[in-house]
């Protein structure tokens, strides 16, 4: 029995689709069809649709915002599901340390999380309005606006277990570092998670808002298809401190700094090329596939490493 036959005897009720083309889902517009794609956004179905996938050994693919994936132009194979849970509950509740609670739906998009919540009057995510994608994406990643981490934020996270159950953990328990969490070696999936916020002014909000929004606007390639930051930002070390000592005091060196250094703004591949704006964006001019953006990727790499015996690493994950 095929992989929808299965889905939809089981839950007839769904609206499952074949051949789902995912280009027009995703940040870049790259990518191929979904075997079989499914959005959702009822917290029970999902638990039921990832938990049926789970035990019965059917491949599954947890889409968010797409803002930080590569899909291969061959597509995904298996179920390609893509969380809608976008509600936001202020749950009422103070911690010991006289913050806030309130949990959000992993497929709740970054920035309308960071607009409801000052609606709420509460501070502490205003920086990251703007950032592509959604709650689960950036909690997977750790999402970070300059050195401020969404990590240093969360309370609690619900999450779906690698044999299908549901399970609370904590901050902790995440194990956050720069970029990273467990979910990156985990095939845990991100159900919702409770943020610890505290009071604010809306003044004061609005105008930490206005403050990152000028600097993306300023520094950054918005509204052109990319997913962000291709590469991590570097590790600062005694040789590139003798190379760039105007970055004495800094833990990282931004790897869009290092691609500049390396004369390769504007270098293109195929229909892939790196933004002039910031050389750590790569921009889908229309006509970009996979392949295209990996072999620029190597490419860049490649010049990186001779010129500054750097490894970028990839930021960007690759689906198929």
């Amino acid at each position: 029995m095929s992989i929808l036959n299965q889905l939809q005897e089981n839950f007839p009720d769904l609206d499952f689709r074949e051949q789902y083309l995912l280009t027009k889902q995703t940040y870049f517009k790259i990518g191929g069809y979904a075997e079989v794609y499914l959005e959702l956004d009822q917290k029970e179905k999902i638990i039921e649709v990832i938990s049926f996938c789970k035990k019965n050994k059917i491949k599954i693919t947890i889409l968010g915002g797409a803002s930080n994936v590569v899909i291969s132009d061959d597509g995904i194979s298996g179920l390609v599901l893509h969380l809608k849970n976008n509600q936001l509950v202020d749950l009422n509740q103070v911690t010991q340390k006289k913050q806030y609670l309130v949990k959000a739906g992993a497929g709740l998009k970054t920035s309308l999380l960071v607009k409801k919540t000052v609606d709420l009057g509460y501070t502490g995510l205003e920086f990251f309005l703007g950032v592509p994608g959604t709650v689960g994406g950036a909690i997977f990643n750790n999402a970070h606006y300059l050195e401020d981490l969404i990590s240093d934020h969360v309370h609690q996270v619900e999450i779906i277990t690698e044999s299908g159950d549901v399970k609370t953990i904590s901050a902790d328990e995440c194990e956050f570092s720069y970029d990273a969490s467990r979910f990156h070696h985990t095939n845990e999936i991100i159900l919702e998670v409770t943020f610890a916020l505290k009071k604010g002014s809306l003044e004061k909000s609005q105008e930490l808002i206005k403050k990152a929004t000028q600097y993306r606007a300023d520094t950054q390639p918005l509204g052109l298809p990319s997913s962000g930051c291709i590469f991590k930002n570097t590790p600062n070390s005694p040789e590139l401190k003798k190379l760039f000592p105007m970055f004495e005091s800094r833990k990282f060196i931004s790897a869009g700094f290092l691609i500049d250094r390396a004369g390769l703004k504007g270098t293109k591949v195929g229909g892939v090329e790196v933004s002039k704006k910031h050389a750590a964006f790569f921009i889908n001019s229309g006509d970009g596939t996979a392949v295209d953006l990996k072999k620029l990727i190597k490419l860049v790499k490649k010049e990186v490493n001779n010129k500054f015996n750097i490894d970028l690493e990839e930021e960007v994950f690759y689906l198929s």
